[in-house]
This record gives C-alpha cells, structure tokens and sequence, in this order.
C-alpha cells in the first residue's frame, strides 16, 4: 500500500503544481480583462484549458489511487477522503508528505478560486458596460417616432400632409 500513497501523492504534487500554473495565468488573464487585450485573453483561455485537460487527466489518476488504496483497506472509495487517509497512516512515513500535499493543494485552489472570483466580476462589469454602452448607441440611432395624425383630422393648415394642390 505504500507504493499506491507515494503514486497518489506523487499525483497529488503534480496537481499542485497545475493549480499554480492556472493561478498564474488567471492573475494574467486579470491584466488582460482590465487592460482590455482581448487578444492575449483568448490566448490565455486557450492556455488555461489545456492546463484544465492536464489536471483532469491527473484527477482521473487521484480517483482511482484512491479508490484502490480503499480497496487494499477494505472500504468503499467514498468512504475514504484524505483526512481519513492521514490517519490511517499513523505513524507511517508517507503520512507526513500526504498530508502536506493536501495543505499545499488545499491553499493553491483556494488562491485560485479568489482570483477566479475577481475576474468573473470583471467581467461582468465589462458585459454590464457593454450593454449600456450598446443601449445609449441605439438610443442615438434610432429616428423619432413618425406622428400621423389621427384618421378623420388633417394637420395644422387644415390640408393633409400629402395634399397634390399645393
């Protein structure tokens, strides 16, 4: 079993270290939405999803280490999450690197998130100004509204405003 911990926390290491990549390139995409660089922001989603199919590969690989390390345990796979894990390690070697792994992810998704959450404002503000923007631009667009005058009245002179003998 301590063959699967060192995998799962080698796993573990490499999921942070892809959480640190996407925080860095969400701090940049930050600078683009601010900046208004939409060039370098479509760059930086397309970056960032590749990174996003990285750390999907390897959360597939922290499942399924976790679901065999339950097995050789004999629980479910839900039944074990890594709090869980770290004290069924007592006293053992591994102990100490998993649970510091766990810390260290823990943190980096944490930062990640914050960030996440102040760019998703950013850009809501920049689509809210967008609207508005493209509101008052119609505003200005538009023509005013025809008057006709009722059916059965005539305009001012009295005559129809399309009248042949004038």
């Amino acid at each position: 079993m301590a063959g699967m911990v060192n995998q799962l926390i080698d796993v573990m290491n490499e999921q942070v270290e892809r959480h640190k990549e996407l925080h860095g390139l969400s701090l940049e995409e930050k600078d683009a939405i601010i900046k208004n660089d939409i060039e370098t922001l479509q760059k930086l989603v397309n970056l960032k999803n590749m990174v996003i199919s990285q750390n999907n590969r390897l959360e597939k690989q922290r499942i399924s280490l976790v679901a065999d390390i339950a097995e050789v345990l004999g629980l479910k796979g839900q039944e074990l999450d890594l709090a869980a894990l770290v004290d069924l390690l007592d006293g053992q070697v591994e102990q100490a690197g998993l649970r510091e792994v766990g810390k260290r992810l823990k943190e980096i998704v944490t930062e990640l998130k914050e960030v996440n959450d102040i760019n998703k404002e950013l850009l809501e503000t920049a689509i809210d100004f967008v609207e508005y923007s493209l509101n008052a631009l119609r505003s200005t667009l538009m023509p005013e509204p025809a008057e006709y005058p009722l059916k059965g009245q005539s305009g001012d002179d009295g005559k129809g405003t399309f009248n042949a003998t004038r």
